[in-house]
């Protein structure tokens, strides 16, 4: 499946760099497999292995829950009935495990590109996250250096611990590079190599709560950052 059909499902025009990570394969998470897996099988057990060391787009820096989403579920996403979708034109990319969405919104736009939103599955608000998709990536990487979960490395980095975890943020970092601003891959190479790991009783993290806020508002600020609205039907 191409980005065409998507488009004219939803008379959208994803931005180029959304398109050139698109055909280098950078927005799949599944490694070409389609259809359903087998019954021994699992994506952590079948696909994960084939793309940990060179992974795609936000594998490892997304978050814990986390998702890319596939083209056959982009193309035959089932809004909610309660989204009040004449209005806001959402064009979902990713989600999380309880279903919030990760979406292209129409209704703001900076030279030309739609912003970046994330939409509470659970709630009528929808916030403003970054005014394009590389900010949005840049964004979602300066945040995977703060606050990590100790319960979520326990269960996902049991044996190799933080240093595990910073390794593979690295992987991620070394393949998006190519596609970023070089203002965008000095601040992220500058953090993600860091060799003092900040610690508290409940997360490890590269950099600071304030200094996170202070580089959002040097690089990605705008108008409508943050901005939280609702998005279904009054």
């Amino acid at each position: 499946m191409n980005l065409n059909e998507i488009e004219k499902q939803y008379k959208f025009k994803f931005p180029k760099l959304f398109k050139t990570l698109w055909n280098d394969g950078m927005l799949d998470w599944m490694n070409g497999h389609t259809g359903e897996f087998n019954k021994n099988e699992s994506w952590a057990s079948t696909v994960y292995p084939n793309i940990k060391e060179m992974p795609p787009l936000l594998l490892h820096t997304g978050g814990f829950d986390f998702e890319m989403l596939r083209a056959d579920t982009i193309l035959n996403w089932q809004f909610d009935e309660m989204w009040d979708v004449d209005e806001h034109k959402f064009i979902p990319f990713a989600k999380t495990d309880e279903g919030d969405v990760y979406a292209f919104y129409n209704g703001i736009k900076t030279d030309g590109e739609a912003a970046i939103v994330y939409i509470w599955n659970d709630m009528n608000e929808t916030e403003v996250l970054a005014k394009n998709f590389e900010d949005f990536i840049f964004r979602k990487m300066l945040e995977a250096a703060y606050d990590i979960d100790k319960d979520d490395l326990r269960g996902d980095y049991k044996e190799r611990g933080f240093k595990g975890y910073q390794e593979d943020i690295q992987k991620d970092l070394k393949t998006i590079s190519p596609y970023l601003m070089l203002s965008y891959r000095e601040v992220l190479q500058e953090i993600y190599y860091r060799e003092e790991i900040l610690e508290t009783m409940f997360t490890y993290g590269l950099i600071e709560h304030e200094k996170i806020g202070v580089l959002i508002e040097k690089y990605l600020n705008f108008e409508e950052l943050d901005l939280v609205f609702e998005h279904e039907l009054a």
